[in-house]
């Protein structure tokens, strides 16, 4: 996971299941507007998301989440598969923020269930610009696929290649991943991540979570809601096009739930050999 991104609106939905309708309805007015539209949100996202697994009908294999989404999967690519990503990412009203990332990654037979990869990323903000690469291991840990579940750990270092202090963090994930049905796969994270941001050092729980859906052989639906510890948190969604069985090419909107709520455009494309 990349970059890559409060659990507190689910304690909410788990009170509101707990205490008669007018007492919950009563207590969400007492709420914040800011934590109201929070909680709606939340509900949304999670109904809509038990929804697809209940209109599931076509089945057919589905493909990892990954370019340039930030909640990960509970798989790696199989032994002796390797893919690269590309994306290309731009604020929605002000073109000249934006970022590019190149990101291989490979599964070596010696090494069945580790992937290794290196995302290379040039991110530019009105002029300014700088490179970093970030060097990922991923291991699965567990798989059973008769339930559909998978688990994996990972672990990725950040480095900027053109400033005196190159170090710019590191991130810890656990994905885990659900398949209830083979067209629908459901990923959630939790993780920590270690920000080094002009000399002031941050340390950060992470949390994601994200569905795939294939929909027909040629297309996939995308959306995932990720966020920290008292710190950034977003939503993407999109479709993602299957061009035969090697490239993908996603389009992807997002938006932060921080501060001026930036909107952002994504297109970006896999190839896998």
């Amino acid at each position: 996971m990349h970059k890559k991104h409060t659990q507190k609106p689910i304690d909410g939905f788990a009170k509101y299941r707990a205490r008669h309708y007018r007492g919950a309805h009563h207590t969400l007015l007492l709420l914040p507007p800011a934590k109201r539209r929070a909680l709606r949100r939340n509900l949304i996202f999670i109904g809509l998301t038990l929804a697809l697994v209940l209109v599931t009908a076509v089945l057919s294999k589905a493909y990892a989440a990954g370019g340039a989404y930030v909640v990960d999967d509970g798989a790696v690519n199989d032994p002796g598969e390797c893919n690269v990503d590309a994306w290309y990412t731009a604020n929605r009203h002000q073109g000249n923020i934006n970022n590019q990332t190149l990101n291989p990654a490979c599964t070596f037979s010696a090494l069945p269930s580790v992937q290794w990869s290196a995302a290379l990323s040039r991110a530019s903000n009105a002029g300014d610009a700088e490179t970093q690469v970030s060097p990922q291991i991923k291991a699965q840990v567990w798989s059973q696929q008769d339930v559909g579940l998978q688990l994996a750990v990972s672990a990725t270092s950040h480095f900027a290649l053109d400033r005196e202090h190159a170090f710019d963090g590191a991130d810890f994930n656990v994905p885990l991943t659900w398949q209830p049905v083979e067209a629908l796969r459901l990923n959630f994270n939790g993780g920590w991540t270690h920000a080094y941001n002009g000399g002031e050092q941050n340390h950060r729980l992470t949390w994601g979570t994200g569905f795939e859906y294939q929909l027909i052989d040629a297309l996939t639906l995308i959306g995932e809601r990720y966020g920290q510890e008292g710190g950034d948190q977003a939503w993407q969604a999109g479709p993602r096009l299957h061009v035969g069985k090697f490239v993908d090419v996603d389009l992807v909107v997002g938006q932060s739930l921080n501060g001026d709520r930036k909107q952002w455009l994504t297109t970006g494309a896999t190839l896998r050999f």
